[in-house]
This record gives structure tokens, C-alpha cells and sequence, in this order.
């Protein structure tokens, strides 16, 4: 079934429709574990995005994953839909900026926050406060450990990289000693 409906244009019905009945943080994440699976199980990305495989049967194996993962039916129909329209690889290919637009929309973003060793909880509730008073949204924490960074934080929201640690300070303090 051919259709000129681009990938933005269902996103932004998806987005419309989770509004509408209060489910757009559901979606984000739903869509989220979606994609995460379907990155670690490449066989079953070639036969979803395949149009050797009839549609409906691509439509039932979207079906039964969505349903094993406990999805909501907002986003099976979005997947069904998106297959239906021969738009999976699309989707795929635009795993980051769905999820992106999604977040935005519902408010959220998410931090990457790097450590040189375990954080605290308090260090944790502490950088969380902060980063959600800079951007005015929500924000959802990854953590990562680097002991290279020797101390201090780095945290990463989108694309601003907020640089707080020992080697980035040691670095631009070497960098003004060392001009002549």
C-alpha cells in the first residue's frame, strides 16, 4: 500500500493520540524498549523491514512482540501501521530523532552522567535537581562510570555537554601555562 504519509507525519498523529488520552510518557518509553529490541535481534529488523514477507505477516510477528512486552495498543497500532505503509526501515533509521521528539514533547529529556567511580544517591538527586532547573524539564538519568575523567562530572543532555571534571579542568589549565 503506497502512501505519501511521511514518518513525521505519523509521529505527529502518534503524538496527538497519546495526548489525547494521556499516554505520550507510555509511548516514549514503549517505542524506547521497542527499538532496543529490535537493535539486538538484526534477523528480525531484516524481516520486518523485508517486502518478501507479506504485510500482515509482519504485522502479526509486530504483534506478538508488542504484546510479550507488554506494550500499550497506541504504539502496536503506530508499528502496524508503519509496516502497513512500508515505513519500517524509515523508523529504524530514525530511532534517535523519534525518541527525541517524543521526550520533548512529553516533557522529558535524558542525561547521560558520567562519574569517575559509583555515585552517591545524594550526588545523583543533587545533579538530577540541577539539570532539571536548566532545562525546565524532566530529566532521566543514565549513568555511566569512567575513571579517567579522575574526578568531578560530565553530563551530557541532547547535544549540551556540561564538563566538570578533573581532566577537562587540568587540560585548559595546561593549555593557559603552556602559552608563551
Amino acid at each position: 500500500m503506497a502512501s505519501v504519509a511521511t514518518l513525521r507525519d505519523l509521529l505527529e498523529a502518534l503524538i496527538e493520540s497519546a495526548k489525547e488520552v494521556n499516554k505520550l510518557q507510555k509511548v516514549t518509553s514503549d517505542l524506547e524498549t521497542f527499538f532496543k529490541t529490535i537493535s539486538s535481534h538484526e534477523d528480525l529488523k531484516k524481516i520486518l523491514g523485508s517486502s518478501v514477507y507479506e504485510i500482515e505477516e509482519r504485522k502479526d510477528i509486530v504483534g506478538d512482540i508488542c504484546e510479550k512486552m507488554g506494550l500499550d495498543h497506541l504504539t502496536l497500532n503506530f508499528i502496524k501501521l508503519i509496516i502497513e505503509l512500508e515505513k519500517f526501515k524509515t523508523l529504524i533509521n530514525s530511532q534517535e530523532p523519534v525518541i527525541r521528539k517524543l521526550r520533548k514533547v512529553s516533557g522529558t529529556q535524558r542525561a547521560e552522567v558520567t562519574f569517575p567511580e559509583p555515585p552517591r544517591d545524594s550526588d545523583l538527586s543533587k545533579i538530577k535537581e540541577s539539570l532539571e532547573r536548566l532545562t525546565g524539564d524532566e530529566i532521566e538519568l543514565v549513568v555511566k562510570v569512567d575513571p579517567n575523567i579522575l574526578g568531578g562530572v560530565i553530563a551530557k543532555v541532547e547535544d549540551k555537554v556540561f564538563d566538570g571534571s578533573i581532566k577537562n579542568q587540568l587540560e585548559r589549565i595546561r593549555g593557559v601555562l603552556s602559552v608563551p
